[in-house]
């Protein structure tokens, strides 16, 4: 029952849902930092091994 002065939803006037799919959202550093991120492309992903060098680079 609704309250007094509140009137109850009408089921025939809902707005249509959005049927555009959902935008990814830029994660981390990109969306926190300063520097501009590269574009997400669609269909990829990062990868999902890491590689860890046992010497750094040296920088000439």
């Amino acid at each position: 029952m609704s309250k007094q002065g509140m009137n109850r939803i009408s089921r025939t006037h809902v707005k249509p849902r959005n049927e555009a799919a959902a935008v990814p959202e830029i994660q981390g550093k990109a969306k926190h930092g300063n520097e501009k991120a590269n574009p997400i492309i669609a269909g990829t992903h990062a990868p999902a091994l890491k590689v860890y060098h046992s010497e750094p680079h040296s920088h000439q």
